[in-house]
């Protein structure tokens, strides 16, 4: 194996800037995509300018609820005047300032005249942001209301231990962190709960880089199809291994090397997305590193030139995201094709599934080869 090793380096340092571009190739792009996704994101949302007056819980949840929304931009402003400026020329949408003493009406009961509006017949996001204001102070009106009947029960039964108003309010947001009361998935009786067999590339980052990853998978593995000619192989009549032995140790040496770097790119989006570790998510790397290794081998050996294998992988990586559903819905084809969605060299990192069609009939293939050469390279002994 060390004789491999130094084999394969000298062959590698004659191109080592394209085999490194290609390495960095898959984190790289993921993060060029991701990254610029989500400043195009945050330059189309709405921009909101928002004053408060008063430095309460209450008015403070209220601007992070607003900012939590992926349609508008707040941008606190500290003074009335400036507000007033920038919605006159249009750099803010719309500006809406949370008044003085919005906590104390808020636990009495008032709902009118809590906030005051800034907008212009330009501003197309004023009133969706009215609705969700609103939205957001019947909620916290809704809550007082709750914390003041539950303190008027403990009276009316002279219970030894009252809450607290803030205590009270401190539970609710407990609770509705801790339970799912919003969003319920209801099916018909005697209806089967629908399982989604859909692919999405960008449902995080291992989604793209998997993508990026098959890609540059391909272009890594064009030593295979350098080292098939006559001349390379002609060496190996005498030697104390076949060339199909050679070829398969190279195999493995890649195999163990991406995978290597693979580990190092889980480092990076814990960094970068906060990706945790745990051991479900190595077994899915393991099984789809050495699924498309196995793959990607036994498609190069079908070809005898650069140009046709490179078109191909091209081809290839382009029907993966098809069948992925990036491009157009393929749920129907899911549920009438199974065999489509159980296909895709993609399904363990995106799907987070131990195996995909691949990782069966890919070692199947790969000992059938071997064993036809071995018995091609004894005849030829």
């Amino acid at each position: 194996m060390i004789d491999i090793i130094t084999t394969r380096w000298l062959h590698m340092k004659r191109q080592l800037l394209s085999i490194l571009f290609w390495i960095v190739f898959p984190v790289l792009f993921t993060w060029i995509l991701i990254s610029g996704t989500e400043l195009i994101q945050d330059q189309s949302a709405i921009p909101v300018g928002i004053i408060l007056e008063e430095e309460t819980e209450m008015a403070t949840q209220l601007k992070e609820k607003l900012d939590s929304s992926d349609l508008i931009r707040v941008v606190e402003i500290e003074n009335e005047t400036e507000v007033r400026q920038l919605v006159a020329t249009h750099e803010l949408d719309s500006a809406f300032i949370i008044e003085e003493g919005y906590a104390d009406a808020i636990q009495t009961g008032q709902r009118n005249q809590l906030v005051t509006s800034y907008r212009t017949d330009l501003s197309m996001g004023y009133t969706p942001v009215v609705e969700m204001i609103a939205s957001f102070v019947q909620e916290d009106s809704g809550k007082s209301k709750t914390a003041y009947t539950v303190m008027d029960l403990g009276e009316a039964l002279n219970s030894s231990s009252i809450p607290s108003f803030d205590e009270i309010i401190n539970e609710i947001y407990s609770i509705e962190e801790s339970e799912n009361l919003i969003f319920t998935n209801f099916h018909l009786l005697g209806e089967d709960n629908e399982t989604d067999t859909g692919f999405s590339l960008f449902q995080n980052p291992w989604g793209l880089w998997s993508i990026f990853t098959l890609l540059s998978t391909f272009f890594l593995f064009d030593w295979l199809i350098k080292e098939k000619n006559a001349m390379a192989s002609i060496r190996f009549t005498f030697h104390r291994f076949s060339f199909q032995a050679y070829l398969l140790y190279n195999l493995l040496f890649y195999s163990f090397g991406l995978f290597v770097l693979d580990l190092l790119t889980w480092g990076v989006f814990y960094v970068l997305y906060d990706e945790g570790f745990y051991l479900a998510q190595f077994i899915y790397l393991v099984s789809f590193r050495l699924t498309i290794c196995m793959l990607v081998f036994l498609i190069g050996l079908a070809f005898k030139k650069l140009l046709p294998y490179y078109i191909t992988a091209i081809i290839i990586c382009l029907i993966t995201i098809i069948i992925s559903g990036i491009i157009l819905p393929m749920d129907g084809i899911y549920e009438n094709y199974p065999w489509v969605a159980i296909l895709n060299p993609l399904r363990q990192v995106v799907y987070e599934e131990v195996w995909s069609g691949w990782t069966i009939i890919a070692p199947i293939c790969l000992i059938v080869w071997y064993v036809k050469g071995v018995f091609n390279h004894a005849a030829g002994n």
